[in-house]
């Protein structure tokens, strides 16, 4: 229980800390013209354009956990995030949840895609913007490991996570109406199946 009230507080720490930035730029730029969560894209999923929304994130779940059993099997060696929960099994369940769902998923994607992309998308051409908002999600992913390991490692991380950041603002701007709930749902998926493959030594 206890290891669960930490990692609730943790989360919400990390929130408050991803939000800060957001929500000054919104005071000062956008308070008067949209309410700040929708303004960030935390609103209601609709869908746009004739494919179902809930498909391209099933398809892009699916193919990102598939690919991520090779990211996870290159850097089983190494001391990640995850950790924590190797070999608990479902003792780790909880934290995993509260983790994945909350300290990661939810705060990145309201910094990158919720606020990054969109103010970038507001200036330039979508394209760029989505590239730009992917390749420093990459980065930020790679270069956490870059002492650790082999400059080949960090620029598979680099271009894994930076592949998966362009997809999930994709998804949003273009087939969800901006709202950042499909990239929350699809990033929270792909930390559980890696917590879960921690706590049970999978790879």
């Amino acid at each position: 229980m206890e290891n669960e009230v930490q990692a609730l507080i943790s989360a919400v720490i990390q929130i408050l800390l991803f939000t800060l930035l957001p929500f000054i730029w919104w005071l000062v730029t956008a308070r008067r013209k949209n309410p700040f969560l929708e303004w960030i894209g935390l609103k209601q999923l609709k869908e746009t354009g004739s494919q179902k929304t809930w498909l391209w994130i099933l398809l892009g779940s699916i193919f990102f956990l598939v690919f991520s059993i090779f990211v996870l099997y290159t850097i089983r060696n190494l001391e990640t995030a995850m950790s924590r929960f190797s070999g608990l099994g479902f003792k780790a369940l909880p934290s995993i949840l509260i983790y994945s769902i909350f300290q990661t998923a939810l705060p990145e994607e309201i910094l990158f895609r919720g606020f990054l992309l969109k103010r970038l998308a507001s200036r330039l051409p979508f394209r760029v913007a989505n590239t730009l908002q992917a390749a420093l999600f990459g980065l930020l992913h790679g270069l956490m490991f870059a002492s650790q390991t082999t400059w080949l490692t960090s620029m598979l991380i680099i271009l894994f996570t930076g592949g998966i950041a362009a997809y999930l603002g994709f998804v949003n701007e273009k087939k969800s109406d901006g709202s950042i709930l499909s990239s929350w749902g699809t990033h929270a998926l792909a930390n559980i199946f890696a917590g879960l493959c921690s706590a049970f030594t999978l790879i």
